[in-house]
């Protein structure tokens, strides 16, 4: 799915701004880009210990080029405080490795519904949503789709989020660090 560049910056920026711990930040920004989120936050906030490795498709500066999936499923996530789920659409594999790889640290993220609303098949069946079902009323799970992220996260012990919405856009933030 194509998407509009850091569209609702500011809010993205305070949010991260808030949320950010204390401590020197170690940031893996999955879906990097430029940058510019991250480059945002040090400059609201003033921090001079944020460090950001990003993954992106495309070769950028600050990112090793791949799929952040790949490279997120081989490696050592607990080397990062802070993992940065900005995505154009539903970040579930990626979360799901956070949760597979038993990650303890802070996540933001993006969730995104196309206009179609979109929900990928991984995270319907997580819900119980059945192939069958599904198929007999395919557009019927669209409305529910921040519904079914939230039980989700649920799901997997995330008892405390916070996040702002724009319509269709939402963007949060968590902590893995005690659960």
């Amino acid at each position: 799915m194509q998407g509009t560049d850091n569209s609702h910056l500011c809010a993205k920026v305070k949010l991260r701004a808030k949320y950010i711990p204390d401590e020197d930040i170690k940031v893996l920004d999955a879906f990097g880009g430029y940058g510019k989120v991250w480059n945002e936050v040090i400059k609201v906030t003033g921090r001079k210990n944020i460090c950001r490795v990003g993954f992106d498709k495309q070769i950028r500066p600050g990112c090793i080029r791949g799929d952040n999936r790949k490279w997120m499923a081989g490696m050592n996530l607990n080397l990062f405080n802070v993992i940065d789920l900005d995505a154009y659409g539903i970040p579930f594999d990626q979360m799901q490795i956070l949760f597979l790889n038993k990650y303890k640290g802070y996540v933001f993220f993006t969730f995104i519904q196309s206009m179609h609303g979109g929900i990928p098949i991984g995270l319907l069946s997580a819900n119980g949503i059945t192939k069958k079902m599904r198929e007999q009323c395919p557009t019927i799970f669209s409305q529910i789709g921040w519904t079914l992220w939230l039980d989700w996260l649920a799901m997997n012990g995330i008892k405390k989020l916070y996040h702002v919405t724009f319509d269709r856009k939402h963007y949060g933030f968590f902590s893995l660090k005690k659960s």
